[in-house]
């Protein structure tokens, strides 16, 4: 009997489970969806759009664009040490910053009880993904603790 394993350790921390592979095809599949449908009817649309709603669309498209390429390059190269995870919560917190801020100024240039309550629950979502990317790098330090042998 040997004492190292016929495997090394990447083998076994490198596989998804299938919670985890469907959770990434329906963020992948809702990402894709929402930027084709958004594309297209920007593209439909009979008159020239104005700036502001073009780049409110242009920013949808790529945020679906965004998530659609990391769930197909999450299932496509299977993850290692969490990494996929980490990637997730800066998507998630880039986005939701940039969604703040774009609620914050509409909050301050059109002041009404729904545009502050928006930028509150906002500014929540930005906490969650920050929180959600502090976990990620604390799991992906203690998989990569795991591996270097000390």
């Amino acid at each position: 009997m040997t004492e190292r394993p016929g495997f090394p350790p990447e083998a076994v921390l490198r596989g998804l489970s299938l919670r985890r592979r469907i959770l990434l095809a329906l963020a992948g599949l809702a990402g894709g969806c929402g930027a084709a449908l958004l594309l297209l009817l920007w593209l439909t649309e009979p008159d020239p759009l104005p700036l502001r709603t073009r780049v409110a669309f242009g920013g949808l498209v790529a945020v679906g664009v965004s998530w659609a390429a990391y769930a197909a390059g999450t299932l496509a190269r299977m993850p290692l040490f969490a990494a996929d995870r980490v990637i997730a919560a800066w998507l998630a917190l880039i986005f939701t910053t940039a969604t703040t801020a774009a609620s914050l100024a509409v909050a301050i240039t059109r002041p009404s009880p729904a545009a502050g309550a928006a930028t509150v629950i906002a500014l929540g979502t930005v906490l969650a993904a920050g929180t959600l990317l502090r976990r990620a790098r604390r799991r992906r330090a203690a998989l990569l603790a795991r591996l270097s042998p000390d």
